[in-house]
């Protein structure tokens, strides 16, 4: 039987962290933040026996790095374009500007065959912990203006 701790200790890889706008977000509007991460496969041998491991997501404890969190079953997703401020299962919004490390611990369930028998599951999850993801939030400002930057290029935003 494969532990836990055997199961931990093989080179499951991370999920991956990505957000849209990449990197960055504004302050009070939505920030979609998603993994990337798909089932892995590793053969190594235990105890005399050639051991084939099977590890697959099954969960993500997001840690938003402004005291919020989500525990959810669902990766998150890339949106068309940019994905601004577009509400999602995996988006936050950060309502302080400042620069924030998101992290991501992926739970990964997993079975395994000995000697190319009948595939069993392991007894728990692995977490994994991705890296970081620095989230720079900014604020944004509107202004009504007369006339086009050709008119006046001093104008605001131009």
């Amino acid at each position: 039987m494969i532990s836990l701790v055997e199961f931990e200790s093989q080179p499951v890889v991370a999920a991956g962290v990505f957000s849209q706008p990449d990197h960055f977000g504004v302050r009070n509007a939505h920030s979609n933040l998603f993994a990337v991460a798909g089932e892995q496969e590793f053969t190594f041998v235990f105890q005399e026996a050639q051991i084939r491991l099977r590890a697959w997501p099954v969960s993500y404890e997001w840690s938003y790095g402004d005291g919020s969190t989500l525990v959810t079953s669902d990766a998150g997703s890339a949106l068309p374009g940019d994905g601004f401020d577009v509400e999602t299962p995996t988006s936050h919004v950060f309502t302080e500007t400042g620069d924030y490390l998101v992290g991501l611990d992926t739970l990964f369930a997993g079975d395994y065959s000995v000697d190319g028998g009948e595939w069993l599951p392991v007894a728990g999850l692995a977490r994994v912990a991705s890296e970081p993801h620095v989230m720079s939030i900014w604020r944004s400002e509107r202004h009504s203006v007369a006339e086009t930057c050709l008119e006046n290029p001093a104008g605001i935003g131009c």
